[in-house]
């Protein structure tokens, strides 16, 4: 008994972080088809990073990337935007929540 609900619960962990994978690699599509349009058509290298950290599932590691990076967004408002409502969820804090008090 014990077994099938540890299996049952794997099983919906491993489902709900497909979902969550399915999510960050929209939204990194999402973002990439912003940066792409800056630069030249080249992107902006810093963003490459966190689409990259997106893709790869490695949430923590982006949302790092744009509180390191977060003086450089003011070039990409549209970028920044997207990954206010959209990387940082609910109240959630994100790099830019004190210039907005």
């Amino acid at each position: 008994m014990k077994e099938k609900y540890s299996d049952g619960i794997k099983t919906l962990n491993d489902s709900l972080n497909q979902k969550n994978l399915d999510y960050y690699k929209v939204l990194a599509d999402k973002i990439e088809l912003i940066n792409n349009t800056k630069n030249n058509g080249n992107g902006i290298e810093h963003i490459k990073y966190i689409i990259s950290s997106l893709r790869s599932g490695r949430i923590s590691e982006a949302k790092a990337d744009c509180f390191n990076q977060s003086d450089k967004f003011s070039a990409i408002p549209e970028i920044k935007e997207i990954i206010k409502k959209e990387l940082f969820i609910g109240d959630e804090k994100h790099p830019w929540y004190l210039f907005e008090k």
